[in-house]
């Protein structure tokens, strides 16, 4: 950062840092988003082989 970009009378610098800030907000929003989309598939893939096991297993008697 240079001293120009310090000391801008237009507070131009203090708004490039909330943009960054806000965008990284919003990545931070939709990566927690997919894991939790991710969370839910695997969930589902484990319940759905716990059934088809127990069907497996409950068919042999």
């Amino acid at each position: 950062m240079t001293v120009m970009e310090r000391e801008s009378p237009t507070g131009a610098r203090a708004s490039v840092d909330e943009q960054k800030r806000q965008e990284a907000v919003l990545r931070a929003k939709k990566l927690r988003g997919r894991n939790l989309a991710v969370l839910a598939a695997l969930l589902a893939l484990v319940v759905l082989f716990y059934v088809i096991t127990v069907v497996r297993m409950g068919g042999a008697h």
